[in-house]
């Protein structure tokens, strides 16, 4: 096995069950960060190592080491965790139910205005964040 930090940090996101942006978005650092890390355009600083660390202080620093690999056996025990796995399902729950109420807002107010006056009707709405992703919504199909 490969145990270069790269492949260590990538096990770890699998052995979760996570993407890489909720596992960013949890150990609270930039997304990019992670998918640099994970395509081997950068390594991990001592930052990104230690905010995986106090996030998962169960894996401890000995993991970071070139002869030592990650404790999958560890890994299962932070996924059985019940409160882990209530943050994850509550944050995006939430959050995502912020975005469509927002979205569902504007695109009744857009489209009743524009049904008043034969206008044209919204179709699509994409938002563009920062992180270079995008989202996008149908208001007919949400």
């Amino acid at each position: 096995m490969n145990n270069n930090l790269k492949d260590k940090i990538e096990s770890l996101i699998i052995g979760l069950g996570l993407t890489s942006t909720r596992f960013a978005d949890y150990i609270g650092v930039n997304r990019p960060i992670i998918s640099h890390i994970l395509s081997g355009r950068n390594k991990p600083s001592l930052e990104i190592i230690q905010k995986i660390v106090s996030k998962f202080p169960e894996l401890g620093y000995n993991w970071i080491s070139d002869d030592e690999s990650i404790d999958m056996e560890i890994v299962d025990q932070i996924v059985k965790n019940k409160d882990f796995n209530a943050l994850f399902s509550s944050f995006y729950s939430s959050r995502e139910s912020n975005e469509n109420k927002l979205l569902d807002n504007d695109a009744e107010i857009s489209n009743s205005q524009a049904s008043k006056s034969g206008q044209k009707t919204i179709q699509k709405i994409l938002v563009f964040y920062t992180d270079n992703t995008f989202s996008q919504f149908d208001p007919y199909n949400i």
